[in-house]
């Protein structure tokens, strides 16, 4: 196979896609076999920031569309990848990845710059082991966080398990087809969710209101997503909502359970249990 010697500039020239290795026609811009784009310039500031620009910002781009389908057409985003359109929108995939960027940022953000002035007023019992008390909400808090993208994994296939059961007299999407469900609204959830959050970091008051509305959030957003997909009328969909959460309230509960088992386990609590062991044994 022909091939020109990189410059500065330019990859070296070749005459097939390096995306597939089929044979390129003479100045083709796209391969003819998989679609790719031919690139012919190496990396620089200025086509990093052009395809950055391309993927994300630009108001055609498959991210942007996809962000705001999920708001008013979710069956459209969602019901169209699983029927097979792949190139409207980004992929189920795709857009969870993002958002476990984003959830990672935000993170970063929360653990180097905002923890302590997040908890400087936070108010606690008056009692001797009060810097104890915050130190370990402080440190339980980052450790949900840090742990964030884990639970986003885990939860996503079991969200579509309970909601295959709770739509078991439905035979319009299958066990996979509700993990793909749960791909796309979970994550469109989250990426909202931690673009608020990270905006309104800066106020105690509005980033616990972000905070606690959030759960609400979900459930309403859930709702919202299966009723599209579903057609449900009202009544179909507090059955449903309502069956949803009984099933999801005793799995929320258990996991929980084994959650707190195995944190004890790990010492989690260790640091807490010895200081109010400590004030016991002062103030008697």
């Amino acid at each position: 196979m022909e091939q020109v010697e990189q410059t500065n500039e330019q990859l070296a020239i070749v005459s097939y896609c390096r995306n597939c290795h089929q044979n390129l026609d003479a100045g083709a811009a796209f391969c003819s076999a998989c679609g790719g784009q031919i690139v012919k310039n190496r990396i620089t500031v200025k086509n990093l920031a052009e395809d950055f620009n391309d993927r994300f910002l630009n108001l055609d781009s498959a991210f942007l569309k996809t962000f705001r389908a999920l708001f008013t057409k979710p069956e459209d985003v969602i019901g169209g990848y699983i029927d097979g359109v792949r190139k409207k929108y980004l992929s189920a995939f795709g857009y969870f990845a993002i958002s476990l960027t984003v959830a990672g940022i935000y993170v970063f953000i929360l653990r180097e710059y905002l923890m302590d002035s997040l908890f400087e007023n936070l108010q606690v019992s008056e009692t001797p082991n009060q810097e104890q008390q915050l130190a370990f909400i402080k440190n339980f808090t980052m450790s949900i966080n840090e742990y964030q993208t884990l639970f986003s994994v885990l939860s996503i296939p079991i969200l579509a398990l309970i909601s295959r059961i709770v739509f078991w007299n439905y035979k319009k999407y299958n066990y996979l087809e509700h993990i793909v469900i749960y791909l796309y609204a979970f994550s469109h959830i989250n990426l909202v969710f931690y673009i608020l959050a990270i905006g309104t970091i800066w106020s105690t008051s509005l980033y616990t209101f972000i905070s606690f509305t959030g759960i609400i959030a979900y459930i309403v957003y859930i709702c919202f997503v299966l009723k599209r997909l579903y057609r449900l009328n009202t009544t179909s969909l507090i059955l449903k909502t309502s069956l949803f959460a009984l099933i999801g309230g005793i799995v929320f509960t258990i996991l929980c359970t084994v959650a707190m088992i195995i944190m004890y386990k790990l010492g989690v609590f260790d640091a807490l249990i010895e200081s109010t062991k400590t004030a016991g044994q002062s103030k008697s």
